[in-house]
């Protein structure tokens, strides 16, 4: 049961990150800049609608699945790895062929490893 808290707050905090970053590109143009794909910022856009539905709503879902211990929450859990997974491939690729960007992908590397070590063990646990 420490098991799933632990995954519980970890997913809470990846979405209120997620969120707060997003909030730091709408306000801050230094800040979009940084991110940016060798443009002003406008290439991050696109990426909004999915990181709030996935890493944000999906990360909030995952954490309140995992302190309730509901069913369902493996099967959100691989969800949020493979929307995780493309969005960091995504933002490698772009990064790769602008030359920019790289820090967007950099960021993002380590919660998906830490997401999918997470599923990991969890699936372990209950094996």
């Amino acid at each position: 049961m420490a098991g799933n808290r632990i995954r519980a707050v970890y997913f809470v905090i990846q979405a209120v990150a997620t969120l707060a970053w997003w909030l730091l590109i709408a306000v801050s143009p230094r800040w979009r800049a940084a991110f940016a794909f060798g443009d002003d910022g406008a290439s991050l856009w696109p990426f909004l609608a999915a990181d709030l539905v996935f890493w944000c709503a999906g990360a909030l879902a995952v954490g309140h699945g995992e302190w309730h211990g509901n069913r369902w929450t493996g099967p959100a859990r691989l969800l949020l790895c493979g929307a995780m997974t493309c969005s960091v491939l995504h933002s490698a690729s772009l990064a790769a062929i602008s030359g920019a960007g790289w820090l967007g992908a950099f960021f993002m590397l380590p919660a998906l490893v830490t997401t999918l070590w997470l599923t990991r063990s969890a699936a372990c646990s209950t094996s």
